[in-house]
């Protein structure tokens, strides 16, 4: 019997406990034999974990075994995430990890590893998740571009507009709201044995671990299996997102090696200024992401995109689409049969 733990993630939720609490209820309820769930808080102020301790208590089921492990900082999703790791039972060989704001088909863990375990390369992956409407595509895996961009394929496109949604897909990287991997391989490759690099915090985590797996040998898939619906950043909204995400972005674009390296300097420099005058902390993200990309490239050393899918750019269509008026939903939205994929040998 395959076992495998699953790792939820809470910090604050008492503003969408609803939520929450149906993200864990469909945790707990998932139909798969031989699994683990370990809750793991980040020291939230907010009565959120007693909340949630309180609907475990009386609502989980008698198969399921619980850890709660609460944190005495917040350690965002990659250090919230590694301690999840790190309390799994010994001789898991998966680990699934979801956001709270995530609400999972109780089925789509055991088809994700059913898919994975067809091949032994295959480190990471991720099913097909919907936004809170059911019906909006939010992720069918990750993208990432040659001008280091990333963002989720067929974000918001119906099913019947994302081609090639019913078929196996290799992706750049698996989306962390709810991302399945093997834990043999990431213990093997990431540093310190852990899936995630805690000085990342948010919104550089989940593709910068499928940079590293493409770059060592392995492979991340998109599995089409409907996984769940997920209210996108009930956690993290506003100021404190836009700065992490544009810190991330930053660190990527130092590490990630593409043929517009030699560039780079110049989109630095364009966000520096563009940001100084527009918003002092998004000023303040650019010099951050230096400053991580700078420490990862001791970390993790460069990174080779075309190790992975990625996205290709043509710089003449990248200028015309942020020129006033031209820009439209297509231009924005990359399709599964937009990454392109050329197997290197990387390891």
């Amino acid at each position: 019997m395959v076992k495998a733990s699953l790792v939820w993630l809470n910090y604050n939720s008492m503003r969408f406990i609803d939520i929450a609490l149906k993200s864990i209820d469909s945790v707990l309820n998932l139909d798969f034999d031989g699994f683990e769930v370990i809750i793991v808080d980040n020291a939230s102020t907010d009565g959120s974990f007693e909340t949630i301790r309180r609907y475990v208590e009386e609502h989980k089921p008698s198969n399921v075994r619980v850890k709660l492990v609460r944190n005495n900082r917040n350690l965002g999703y990659a250090g919230g995430m590694n301690v999840g790791w790190s309390a799994r039972d010994p001789g898991v060989r998966y680990i699934a990890f979801i956001n709270n704001d995530l609400i999972a088909e109780p089925d789509s863990l055991r088809k994700i590893i059913e898919h994975m375990e067809g091949d032994e390369k295959v480190a990471a992956a991720n099913g097909l998740i919907y936004q809170g409407d059911g019906k909006t595509i939010s992720s069918a895996g990750g993208w990432i571009s040659e001008k280091s961009g990333a963002g989720d394929v067929c974000w918001g496109l119906l099913r019947e507009e994302c081609p090639q949604v019913h078929r196996e897909h290799y992706v750049s990287y698996a989306n962390g709201a709810y991302m399945v991997v093997k834990t043999n391989i990431i213990s093997s490759v990431m540093p310190g044995g852990k899936p995630f690099i805690e000085e990342t915090f948010l919104y550089l985590d989940d593709n910068l671990l499928g940079l590293i797996l493409w770059n060592r040998g392995y492979r991340v898939k998109y599995i089409p299996v409907d996984s769940g619906i997920h209210f996108v950043s009930s956690t993290t909204k506003g100021s404190v997102g836009a700065y992490y995400e544009l810190r991330g972005f930053v660190a990527r674009l130092y590490i990630t090696k593409t043929k517009y390296s030699h560039i780079k300097w110049l989109q630095l420099l364009r966000r520096l200024l563009s940001n100084y005058f527009r918003d002092k902390t998004l000023y303040k993200a650019v010099r951050d992401g230096i400053e991580l990309g700078k420490k990862l490239s001791h970390t993790v050393g460069p990174l080779n995109l075309y190790c992975a899918p990625y996205i290709k750019i043509n710089l003449l269509s990248d200028v015309r689409r942020i020129l006033p008026g031209l820009a439209t939903r297509d231009r924005y939205t990359v399709k599964l049969t937009d990454l392109v994929y050329k197997p290197i040998n990387c390891r």
